[in-house]
């Protein structure tokens, strides 16, 4: 835990009264909020991007940690984000929270999620009504659908959101990826942008349903084009990996304390 970070200093019964209020602030809002995305969904349905609508779920997701007390998202880099065209955009997942701070990011794209999450009550449905797309981890027929509905989005126009490490890290460090968003984006010939989130972990840890408010960041890195890798995914995932492993060292090291984290060229070029 961060002892600088304004949640931090609440203390025991300070923390308690937090989450004693914020959990069921939630749970109410996201009943209440469903309705509009209702509403929205019917009337732009015939979209194959849910553009409105992904709009509209980026604020309602976005406020639970943008605005909460204490909280908040230091954003860092969505020009690069937006000027990316259609793209497959690759975070690290250290917590629960990460989803409320892509959202903060206000990017157009698409999430890429495990079907369990579809059958939440109200926020997982608002999943199926923004056009996300499901994956059943380890299940070939599921994996199938899942690239036959990534190549219509992006054909579409449209951006994905994946966490290539498929589940979130218990203890902050950088998991191996995944192939499937990197094959993905080598295959319909589309730009990786790397997304780091730094500072979830410490808000809401894995396994854990306290809630420790505290400012996080979230920062863009510059688009990776698999033409440099000769649209060769294995070695796309591999460098997009240690981009992402320097870039989430830097931030997450205090400014006093150098980095250990050596780039080749090409990778210290991308960081800049």
């Amino acid at each position: 835990m961060n002892a600088g970070a304004p949640g931090s200093r609440l203390g025991s019964v300070g923390l308690a009264v937090y989450n004693a209020l914020y959990w069921p602030y939630l749970l109410a809002s996201c009943v209440l909020l469903f309705f509009p995305a209702v509403v929205l969904y019917a009337f732009t349905f015939w979209d194959p991007r849910r553009r409105l609508l992904h709009a509209y779920t980026s604020l309602w997701g976005a406020h639970y940690l943008a605005c909460a007390p204490f909280a908040g998202v230091r954003l860092q880099g969505r020009e690069r984000g937006l000027s990316a065209g259609p793209c497959v955009y690759v975070s690290n997942h250290q917590s629960m929270v990460d989803i409320l701070a892509a959202f903060a990011t206000r990017l157009p794209y698409l999430w890429v999620s495990k079907a369990e999450n579809f059958l939440v009550p109200f926020l997982g449905w608002n999943m199926w009504l923004s056009g996300y797309i499901p994956l059943k981890r380890g299940k070939i027929a599921s994996i199938r659908r899942m690239l036959r509905r990534c190549e219509s989005r992006i054909r579409s126009g449209a951006s994905l959101f994946v966490f290539p490490e498929g589940t979130r890290s218990p203890d902050g460090e950088l998991k191996s990826f995944h192939r499937g968003a990197f094959w993905v984006a080598a295959r319909y010939r589309v730009p990786v942008v790397p997304v780091i989130i730094e500072g979830t972990a410490r808000v809401l840890p894995k396994r854990s349903f306290r809630i420790v408010p505290q400012p996080v960041t979230v920062r863009i890195l510059p688009p990776i084009d698999p033409s440099d890798f000769g649209w060769n995914d294995r070695e796309l995932r591999d460098h997009v990996h240690e981009v992402m492993k320097g870039a989430l060292a830097d931030m997450a090291r205090p400014a006093s304390v150098p980095s250990s984290f050596e780039p080749d060229a090409r990778t210290a070029e991308i960081m800049k």
